[in-house]
């Protein structure tokens, strides 16, 4: 048993990129019983083997059995994919506001804070092996996501430089006697969008969101 242990302790460990001192620190013990633990010298009791259960996200039972034939799933498989739910979630709420008609800032507002929410969960909860997928995913997102709302802020803005008039929010029915006066406020925001989406992306290619590779 002692063996099996050891042979997961270390998986695990490098799998969550720790030092030995790392772990000893966060269990409260010396770099040297780690090593006795990896080495299969030694073995920890019951309540520090609940702790590196609970640091790595496993059960007990995977840490002490062997499992040849069949791998268990263990939580931290299915916790590293929320992040992506998060996102996701993001872009749905934004475009569901926007097709009830609620004011476009207020609608960035809440997808931006749920997007900050996903690299949030990321960062905390998982161990940044999908970051590079999920900041890819974010970074399409936020393209169409600025797109949308800086074409609809351009038009509004034209609009009420044209009539001199302050539109609040809704739904507009005004008709352009030119129709390049209405696709040059869509060109620009498609060339904010596109920069925002690689300040974003550039931003986020780092090992504060991704996993860094061997």
């Amino acid at each position: 048993m002692n063996d099996i242990f050891s042979k997961k302790c270390i998986q695990l460990r490098k799998k969550y990129h720790m030092t030995q001192q790392e772990l000893a620190d966060q269990l409260n013990v010396s770099n040297k019983t780690v090593s006795r633990w990896e080495t299969n010298e030694s073995y920890p009791d019951i309540e520090i083997l609940t702790q590196i259960a609970e640091i790595f996200h496993v059960s007990i039972d995977y840490l002490l059995k062997d499992h040849d034939d069949f791998k268990e799933l263990d939580k931290f498989d299915i916790i590293s994919y929320f992040p992506w739910i998060i996102a996701l979630l993001a872009i749905l709420t934004y475009y569901i506001f926007m097709n009830l008609s609620i004011p476009v800032v207020f609608s960035f507002i809440i997808y931006y804070f749920i997007m900050r929410f996903s690299y949030q969960f990321l960062k905390q909860y998982t161990d940044k092996k999908n970051g590079s997928t999920l900041v890819k995913l974010n970074t399409i997102a936020h393209f169409f996501v600025v797109q949308s709302i800086t074409s609809q802020i351009l038009l509004i803005l034209m609009v009420m430089s044209l009539t001199n008039s302050v539109f609040l929010a809704g739904d507009y029915n005004f008709e352009f006697t030119d129709s390049s006066q209405m696709m040059t406020p869509i060109v620009i925001s498609y060339i904010i969008a596109a920069i925002c989406a690689f300040i974003h992306y550039i931003s986020h290619q780092n090992e504060d969101y991704c996993q860094k590779k061997d």
